[in-house]
C-alpha cells in the first residue's frame, strides 16, 4: 500500500514538473516577443534591400555544415561563437579551430574560432574571425562573445565588428581593347570604390531539458548598423551613392539537439523568413561516432520555396585524444549544392 507521504511526494513532484515546463514555455515566448518587438521598426525600414548580399552566411565551421547547417540547438564546440554564443558554456577547456572555404570557386573565406574558459564555472569567452575576398571586394568580421549558465538555461551574446572595402582592384585599358577608347575611358572613370564599417549584436539561448536534449534560439544581427561610403574614380564627372547607412537584416534561428547514448547526435534547425524576399529554411542532420576516433556526419538544408536550392551535406572527421589533456580534430565536409558543389576542411585543437 502506498503511504500518504509517498502520495504527497508524487503530487509535489508532478506539480514542480508542470511549473518548470510552464516557466520554460513562458520564458521562450517572452524572449521571442521581445526580439520581434525590439526589431520591428527595422524590419520594414531597410534603406536598400533585406537581401543580405554583404557579409552573407555561407556556413562557417566544417562540423556544423556537415550536419546540414543545423547547429543552433547543439553549439558545443569552438563554433558556438558564430552559431549560438550560449553554447560557450559547454566549452571543456581551450579550443582553437581553423578552416578555409573556396566558395563556388569565386570567393575564398578564412575562418578561425577560439573558446576560452572564463573565471568561475559555467561561463566562457569566444572569439571568431572571418575574412574573405580580394581587392575587388573584401570583408572582415571579428566576433567577441560571452556565455553563462544559470541552472538549466544558458545565455550568450556576441558583439561583432565588420569592415569592407570594394573597387580597390587596378583596371588596365589593355584588358578592354574590344571597346572603343572613349568607352574604356568612360567605364574606368565610372568605377566605384569605397569602404564600410559597422557593428553587430547576436543573442543566443540554450535550454538544457536534460543531459541529452537541448533547445536553442539565436537572434543573428539583432542590431547590425553599417555605414557605407562610396565614390567614383572620376568624382568630378561621375557620382556614386556617397555616404549612407543600412542595417543588415536580422535572422531568427531555432534549433533542437538530442543525444542517443555517447555515439549518436541528432540535430534540427528552423529559420523562418522575416521578409517576403527571404526564404524559410528547414535543416536537419546527424553525427555518429565510430571506432572511438572516427566521426561520420550528414544532413540537408531544405528551402520552403519553388526554387531548386536544397543542399545535401556529407562529412567525416577524426577525433583523437592524447592522454586526457589534448584532443586533435580534423574534419572534412562535402556540400552538394545546385549551383556548385564545394568542400570544407578544418583543423582544431582542444586542450
Amino acid at each position: 500500500m502506498i503511504s500518504l507521504r509517498q502520495q504527497n511526494s508524487d503530487v509535489l513532484r508532478r506539480f514542480r514538473t508542470s511549473i518548470t515546463h510552464a516557466t520554460l514555455v513562458s520564458f521562450l515566448g517572452m524572449c521571442i516577443s521581445l526580439l520581434l518587438i525590439g526589431k520591428a521598426p527595422a524590419l520594414f525600414a531597410q534603406q536598400i534591400s533585406t537581401i543580405p548580399g554583404s557579409f552573407v552566411d555561407v556556413g562557417f565551421g566544417t562540423r556544423p555544415v556537415a550536419m546540414g547547417y543545423a547547429f543552433v540547438g547543439l553549439a558545443d564546440d569552438e563554433n558556438a561563437t558564430y552559431w549560438n554564443p550560449a553554447g560557450l558554456t559547454k566549452a571543456d577547456g581551450f579550443q582553437v579551430g581553423l578552416s578555409q572555404l573556396d566558395h563556388w570557386g569565386l570567393v575564398t573565406y578564412n575562418y578561425a574560432a577560439i573558446t576560452v574558459p572564463s573565471f568561475g564555472q559555467n561561463q566562457a569567452l569566444g572569439i571568431a574571425v572571418i575574412s574573405s575576398g580580394d581587392d575587388m571586394m573584401s570583408e572582415l568580421s571579428v566576433h567577441a562573445a560571452y556565455g553563462f549558465r544559470v541552472q538549466f538555461v544558458s545565455l550568450g551574446a556576441s558583439i561583432k565588428y565588420r569592415s569592407a572595402s570594394f573597387g580597390k582592384n587596378t583596371l588596365s585599358e589593355n584588358s578592354y581593347l574590344v571597346f572603343d577608347p572613349e568607352e574604356i575611358s568612360i567605364g574606368m572613370g565610372q568605377q566605384v570604390t569605397g569602404n564600410a564599417f559597422g557593428l553587430g549584436l547576436d543573442l543566443g539561448l540554450l535550454v538544457h531539458i536534460n543531459e541529452s536534449i537541448q533547445i536553442g534560439m539565436m537572434a543573428r544581427d539583432y542590431k547590425a548598423p553599417m555605414q557605407w561610403s562610396s565614390s567614383a574614380v572620376e568624382s568630378s564627372v561621375y557620382s556614386a551613392k556617397g555616404d549612407y547607412a543600412e542595417d543588415l537584416p536580422m535572422e531568427l534561428l531555432f534549433g533542437v539537439s538530442g543525444r542517443i547514448g555517447d555515439e549518436l547526435t541528432l540535430v534540427a534547425d528552423y529559420v523562418p523568413a522575416l521578409e517576403n524576399d527571404r526564404t524559410t529554411w528547414v535543416r536537419a542532420g546527424f553525427e555518429k561516432r565510430l571506432a572511438k576516433v572516427l566521426m561520420i556526419r550528414g544532413g540537408t538544408e531544405q528551402g520552403i520555396n519553388n526554387l531548386e536550392d536544397d543542399k545535401i551535406t556529407l562529412g567525416t572527421g577524426l577525433d583523437i585524444s592524447i592522454q586526457q589533456a589534448l584532443r586533435i580534430k580534423a574534419d572534412f565536409t562535402y556540400v552538394m549544392d545546385p549551383i556548385k558543389d564545394s568542400q570544407r576542411f578544418s583543423f582544431s585543437i582542444h586542450f
